[in-house]
């Protein structure tokens, strides 16, 4: 096929301009004016053409796209979880040897996994579409990667982004734009060959094709073909309807005459393969062959056979009718139409036709998003609103690369719902109570070495209720406000009154705090009480009263200032009723504070979007790690330390006994007349943090952990299943001791109750168990 090339504008010259000046010499009055009008008809044709052309022909909707996962040496790969991720991506498991982008194996003897990445544009790199081997443990861990395209061996890739949602205005079409360099040149002749043979030897309008078509149908007695050129099919897409008169066909005829006049066969063609109508994804048109080629099969043009590039092609007259989804026979007879026309016509030789007619019709199942997370994708939304006009996130075309995994969202959503379901049968009273009521609950999980927002769930459906309850709900937090009072009592900034150890002992009874006229007396779970304990203890067994008295010890004042500093609301009230949660938060601000402590007294600023890009892949925005430094790293290890032991002996041993193993730490958090649940917890590349109650606050009889621990447990235990077990780092300023427990001396062989516990440095404990030394 010779390559059309574009007409410079210089030789654009107006039709109007060089025969009206001849028309009215020429011509008799009365034919002068008609010809005038006529003229004058075609000079707006020309400045519609112009218009359309050289401006913006169409508005592309912008995508947002889930985060790229990378995959690397020593990752576990035969697996659920990393299985679910290539199917939701659209990858297809095959018995043999991948053949074509989007296709896996896995073999047993010998233990292997075979994937031809689909092609992909990213940011920072483009996946061209590699077939790799990954030679697998005995527990499916990858210990060799090879590039065979290469024929070199990798130690790492990446997954391509998931297509979360689009973002359109009001007609809801998707397209991307492609030059006619990057079409491959069989789709091109397979397109030419099917609609318009004669497409580079006519002038818009091909009046032998016209007879011709007009010949077949009579013949055949129905419309086998049509007369119209792409370049009359492109007219009446730009700018004209489907109406079927004599006028609408003049008009269109005009269009495209003057259209070849003015632009290039290669502009037109080019124009024709980005704006014909392909088929229907629901409320969505599907326009121009980059979009039919994800729609139908999955990967891009470039990687297309030539059967299915017929197929695209035979779409072309009736693409709901021949549609490879709905109509695979009637597919695959309009393919081999198209196939036969490129044979007889020399665009592909006899072995290609063979093998394209062998083919099966084999379009992948109509796509859907990789996820739904309607939540995250509101929230992004909300965002990017705040910084783009709503009409260029419905037009420009801008892809968005988010930070949601793909795989955690799937996890979250799916037991959140799962354990609402559970709960709610064990609390019809209560139920019946909160006015029949339907539990909800929320779930926000972040990298808190980066603030990457990896899983949102604001509700258990969006349908019901577009409340985003994991960012904009207000709840009490109860017990998981404790930590900051612990902080302030045991941190190396010493910002209260009084300085305590993980070993002080601090007395559990009845306590009043009397302020500003009033008295505030709290008590503990079941009212009651266990005299003297440590400050481990207390943050372990979540209790209220002793907590209450290290609070009225330390100060109000710099504890309230703490939680702020931290990451909570700065028009926080310094009262007594906060250090137990007395002061309503969002679970994404209490994911914040946990972060801190997660992250070694590091604050990471949450991130959604991570780039945005537009068409032409130039980076419109892009997001660092941003990360201050809000505590000393010795002061946060403290308080994780703390935390760990309330998820191996205190409130949140329950994550042990449903199998959770990693090394983890958290807080459990219950408020008044249990109208709240609450857990938040993290490993050191994990937090969540899981809100449960009544959006009309009524009572559970639910505390934090039996109602959000057990959704916490099963979103970690499933998130981290092929991840390693890693322990928190401990920072320099902090020493490891083993002591016994209910002296508080360092332990020695004979002491039968030993805890490690952490200290500053230089305030360890010296002296041995006094009980058990020898001296």
């Amino acid at each position: 096929m010779a390559k059309a090339r574009r007409r410079p504008k210089a030789q654009r010259r107006s039709f109007f301009r060089s025969t009206v000046s001849v028309s009215f010499v020429l011509l008799p009055p009365l034919l002068a004016a008609s010809a005038l009008a006529a003229l004058l008809e075609l000079e707006a044709i020309e400045n519609t053409l112009d218009n359309k052309f050289q401006g913006e022909r169409w508005s592309f909707p912008s995508k947002i796209y889930s985060d790229s996962y990378p995959v690397f040496s020593g990752m576990k790969v035969d697996s659920g979880a990393f299985k679910g991720r290539l199917i939701r991506l659209g990858y297809r498991s095959s018995p043999d040897a991948p053949s074509r982008p989007g296709e896996f194996r896995f073999t047993r003897e010998p233990h292997r996994l075979d994937l031809w990445l689909n092609s992909f544009e990213y940011p920072s790199y483009r996946e061209k579409g590699r077939l790799l081997r990954m030679d697998l443990d005995s527990a499916g861990r990858v210990m060799t990667m090879f590039d065979q395209s290469a024929d070199g061996e990798i130690y790492s890739f990446f997954l391509e982004p998931g297509l979360i949602a689009g973002v359109h205005g009001e007609a809801r079409e998707e397209r991307r734009e492609m030059t006619l360099d990057e079409i491959p040149t069989a789709l091109v002749r397979a397109v030419v060959a099917v609609e318009d043979r004669r497409f580079f030897d006519h002038a818009g309008v091909d009046l032998r094709g016209l007879g011709r078509a007009l010949l077949v149908n009579i013949s055949s007695g129905s419309v086998q073909q049509g007369g119209s050129t792409l370049t009359q099919q492109l007219m009446k897409n730009f700018f004209l309807s489907s109406e079927r008169s004599i006028s609408r066909k003049l008009r269109e005829a005009a269009m495209a005459m003057v259209a070849e006049r003015r632009y290039s066969k290669y502009e037109i063609l080019e124009n024709y393969l980005n704006e014909i109508y392909l088929g229907q994804d629901g409320a969505s048109a599907i326009h121009g062959v980059w979009e039919a080629a994800k729609f139908y099969f999955g990967r891009e043009p470039a990687d297309l056979s030539v059967a299915q590039m017929a197929t695209i092609a035979g779409l072309i007259r009736a693409p709901n009718y021949y549609s490879p989804h709905r109509h695979p026979d009637r597919a695959e007879q309009r393919r081999n139409v198209v196939l036969d026309l490129m044979h007889r016509q020399g665009d592909i030789d006899d072995a290609t036709y063979a093998a394209a007619l062998a083919e099966k019709m084999d379009a992948v199942d109509p796509p859907k998003p990789a996820i739904e997370a309607p939540y995250f994708v509101d929230f992004v939304r909300d965002e990017l609103l705040d910084r783009y006009p709503r009409e260029v996130l419905t037009s420009e075309g801008y892809r968005i690369f988010t930070s949601l995994d793909a795989e955690l969202q799937t996890i979250a959503e799916r037991v959140v719902r799962d354990n609402l379901e559970e709960i709610e049968q064990d609390i019809g009273e209560a139920i019946e109570r909160a006015g029949g009521q339907a539990l909800q609950a929320a779930l926000i999980a972040i990298n808190p070495r980066t603030g990457a927002i990896r899983a949102m769930v604001g509700g258990r459906d969006y349908g019901e209720s577009q409340f985003n309850r994991a960012t904009e709900s207000r709840r009490q937090p109860g017990s998981t406000f404790k930590p900051i009072v612990m902080l302030a009592a045991l941190g190396s900034e010493h910002v209260g009154a009084v300085h305590m150890l993980p070993t002080t002992k601090v007395l559990d009874a009845k306590f009043e705090w009397k302020y500003e006229g009033q008295v505030w007396s709290p008590s503990n779970y079941e009212n009651k009480f266990y005299g003297e304990v440590t400050v481990r203890e207390v943050i372990e067994h979540s209790l209220n009263s002793a907590t209450a008295r290290i609070a009225h010890s330390v100060g109000i004042v710099p504890i309230r200032d703490l939680a702020v500093r931290l990451g909570m609301d700065p028009q926080m009230q310094a009262f007594p009723a906060i250090v137990l949660g007395g002061w309503e938060v969002p679970p994404f601000e209490l994911a914040k504070v946990f972060g801190v402590f997660a992250n070694g007294g590091m604050a990471a600023t949450p991130i959604s979007v991570k780039k945005v890009i537009d068409r032409k892949g130039g980076l419109v925005e892009g997001h660092r790690l941003e990360m201050k430094r809000v505590i000393p790293a010795a002061d946060a290890y403290l308080v994780t330390h703390l935390l760990e032991g309330v998820m191996e002996r205190g409130t949140g041993a329950g994550a042990r006994r449903k199998g959770f193993r990693h090394p983890a730490a958290g807080k459990t958090g219950t408020s008044n007349d249990y109208k709240d649940a609450w857990f938040a917890g993290y490993t050191p590349d994990l937090l969540a943090v899981v809100w449960v109650g009544f959006d009309r606050k009524a009572g559970m009889g639910l505390a934090g952990s039996e109602a959000a621990l057990p959704i916490w447990t099963d979103f970690m235990r499933q998130a981290l299943a092929d991840a390693p077990h890693r322990t928190f780092d401990v920072p320099e300023g902090v020493v490891l001791v083993d002591i016994d427990e209910e002296t508080g001396g360092r332990a020695v062989r004979d002491c039968h109750k030993v805890i490690r516990e952490s200290f500053l440095a230089g305030e360890e404990p010296r002296e041995l168990c006094p009980e058990h030394a020898l001296f």
